[in-house]
């Protein structure tokens, strides 16, 4: 596909080095020569300097004959205007990153009348993915499928877990547990693992399951904890907002700090329910204060990285509560969650990447099988994505013990109607499934995993 990218910042870049890999002419556009020339040495990508937002520069790029145009710079009027020139030129899809508030209400708009396909809002991205870790407070990470019936649950194997020592082909009879273990970063390894893998401590796990069957797993490997009623946000920015909004919504409590009067004060107008506070959250006298020992979740959301680490350190030396810090910088987040184990690190560039990713694949597949979901796992070394079976798929009615799946590949479950299954040789997929895989490697469609 021919993917024009105008803004090479932290989510264009991200977006540019994942697609390389996958071999689509790219074209990055950016007014900044030293970070073009950045992206052309590590990438095979063509850059051109200038203002993406601009009739020559769009014409000499060629976006009248490009595949997909995705404007990700940090100012939403430029990245709508790009896409509204680049729909007029004769760009078959256009994707803007869009953080306003309002601007994402006018979505329908947008795309009936302005030329606009996909609108990405990665704040609010990032405060979903938070919510769903707050639900599932004993799991590092919660990434959901087939509909919210299907969850891949990310843990950190204790060293008195039972999972200790013990190989994947004996996990579910030694522990009666409906769940597949697809995916484990061991040191810098990462590894899709076959039925004789032995499980160490410190290992980062990846396992599915259905949704109701992941409380009583967690109850079973020892890291069930009390259902989160009350959390801490530290920071007022935009995830923030959206995160607050979510939990009110779901009935948790919720108090929010702040360091900036005016910003406190629109906060709490907008946040009906919430109990905003005016201080500095990087005082320990004032989380002290604030109860922060009492909260069952605390979430760190300010804009400076380093500070949401160190809040996140103190906060799990205050108690039993769950903890999850918010980090800007890909390099940082890969640290951060080997430092902190336990917690949740989100990375909404990572996150954001991954939306535009599953979108790009899905027109570059759109008469096969259809990616609906691309989740980004193990720091962006490995990859989820859930397709749905067509009638023509070569892996369509026959028992899985008939294929060959290709190497550091694994379908790691299937949801088909109502039901969820944990496949082995003899299930059988069927039109409609919908089919979770988990690979090292790019996919398209469910047929790119067999072996010829």
């Amino acid at each position: 596909m021919d993917i024009i990218i105008v803004g090479a910042g932290k989510i264009g870049s991200n977006l540019t080095k994942f697609l390389a890999l996958e071999n689509h002419n790219i074209t990055v556009i950016d007014l900044s020569r030293k970070v073009i020339e950045s992206l052309v040495n590590d990438c095979d990508v063509i850059g051109y300097v200038g203002n993406g937002a601009a009739f020559k520069t769009q014409e000499e790029t060629g976006v009248k004959n490009c595949d997909c145009f995705i404007a990700v710079t940090g100012n939403d009027e430029l990245n709508i205007m790009s896409c509204m020139l680049a729909a007029k030129i004769g760009a078959k899809k256009t994707v803007a990153r869009v953080r306003s508030a309002e601007y994402s209400d006018q979505l329908l708009f947008m795309q009936n009348k302005l030329g606009v396909d996909l609108l990405i809002n990665p704040e609010f991205e990032t405060a979903l993915e938070i919510a769903r870790i707050i639900d599932f407070p004993s799991a590092t990470k919660i990434e959901t499928f087939a509909k919210g019936r299907i969850d891949l649950a990310e843990i950190v194997v204790g060293e008195d877990s039972p999972l200790v020592d013990l190989s994947l082909k004996d996990l579910r009879q030694k522990l009666n547990l409906q769940i597949l273990v697809c995916a484990v970063k061991r040191g810098d390894a990462v590894i899709i693992p076959t039925g004789s893998f032995v499980i160490k401590a410190g290992d980062r796990l990846h396992f599915t399951a259905a949704r109701n069957v992941l409380p009583s797993a967690f109850k079973t490997l020892g890291l069930q904890k009390k259902k989160v009623k009350s959390v801490l946000l530290i920071g007022g920015s935009r995830t923030s907002f959206y995160l607050a909004k979510a939990l009110l919504k779901a009935g948790k409590f919720v108090k929010l700090i702040e360091v900036d009067e005016n910003k406190a004060m629109s906060l709490e107008e907008q946040l009906d329910g919430a109990s905003v506070i005016c201080g500095d959250g990087t005082d320990t006298a004032l989380l002290t204060e604030e109860g922060l020992a009492d909260f069952d979740a605390a979430v760190a959301l300010t804009n400076i990285d380093e500070e949401n680490i160190i809040l996140s350190m103190y906060a799990a030396k205050q108690g039993d509560l769950k903890t999850v810090c918010k980090i800007n910088r890909d390099p940082l987040a890969k640290m951060t969650s080997e430092i902190l184990r336990d917690c949740s690190v989100v990375c909404p560039k990572i996150n954001t990447a991954s939306i535009i990713l599953r979108y790009v694949r899905a027109i570059d597949n759109a008469d096969g099988d259809s990616i609906k979901t691309l989740y980004k796992i193990l720091d962006g070394n490995a990859e989820a994505a859930e397709f749905i079976a067509q009638n023509d798929s070569e892996i369509v009615g026959k028992p899985l013990r008939d294929f060959h799946l290709k190497e550091n590949n694994i379908i790691a479950c299937v949801s088909s109607g109502k039901k969820v299954i944990i496949p082995d040789g003899n299930t059988v997929i069927n039109p409609g499934d919908s089919v979770i895989v988990i690979s090292n490697t790019a996919h398209s469609s469910l047929d790119e995993i067999i072996k010829n």
